[in-house]
């Protein structure tokens, strides 16, 4: 007998998604240019030919990956509270991304930095960054009354908030002393972007 469709298809996610989590894994854990093919097969309980049905490349199962996390966080910041001014909420919502990289072991938080500024990873990350930005746009437009589709205000709050948790992950730069504190960098990105935006928020809404 066949599997119902719906069945297989379920497989076939969740078969993805060990895979893509697994390299994840193995890539904060390791550092990603350390993690091959067995590696990923191994920890995800599927042979290297399965790894490679689903996907090309690791990088391509670590842009999944992140792809899954972040949609997390966007349906986090969609369920913040509905009066909640817009950068708030992101500040909120991005600060628990910037937490759980400083609350990792040195090697971990060091990985991450190098996931995301490496050259592997440079045409993957301008992707995942465009898809991200839509994303929050349309979770900001949704909250602040605005249109996307018209207006400017929910493409600029998202692109000021995407560039504050960038900045917070890339300053200071590499070779610094001490380690950065990514979450207070954070905060300080987001206090200066509420000095110019919150009365324009205030205008838009």
């Amino acid at each position: 007998m066949h599997e119902p469709t719906g069945l297989r298809e379920r497989k076939k996610a969740e078969t993805r998604t060990a895979i893509s989590q697994a390299v994840l894994h193995l890539a904060l854990d390791r550092g990603l240019e350390a993690v091959t093919a067995d590696d990923i097969a191994a920890a995800a309980n599927v042979s290297v030919r399965t790894f490679h049905n689903y996907f090309g490349t690791k990088e391509e199962a670590l842009v999944a990956a992140w792809r899954s996390e972040f949609q997390v966080h966007v349906d986090a910041l969609r369920d913040r509270p509905a009066g909640e001014p817009i950068l708030v909420s992101l500040e909120h919502v991005f600060s628990v991304i910037a937490s759980s990289v400083g609350d990792c072991p040195g090697d971990v938080a060091a990985h991450t930095d190098l996931l995301w500024t490496s050259l592997a990873m440079a045409r993957h990350r301008s992707v995942l960054l465009d898809e991200a930005i839509l994303m929050i746009t349309e979770v900001a437009a949704a909250r602040t009354g605005t249109d996307a589709a018209t207006d400017v205000y929910p493409h600029l709050v998202t692109a000021a908030a995407i560039s504050a948790i960038v900045t917070a992950f890339q300053f200071p730069p590499p070779g610094s002393p001490a380690p950065p504190d990514r979450e207070r960098l954070l905060h300080e990105c987001f206090a200066l972007l509420r000095a110019g935006l919150e009365r324009v928020e205030a205008v838009s809404t």
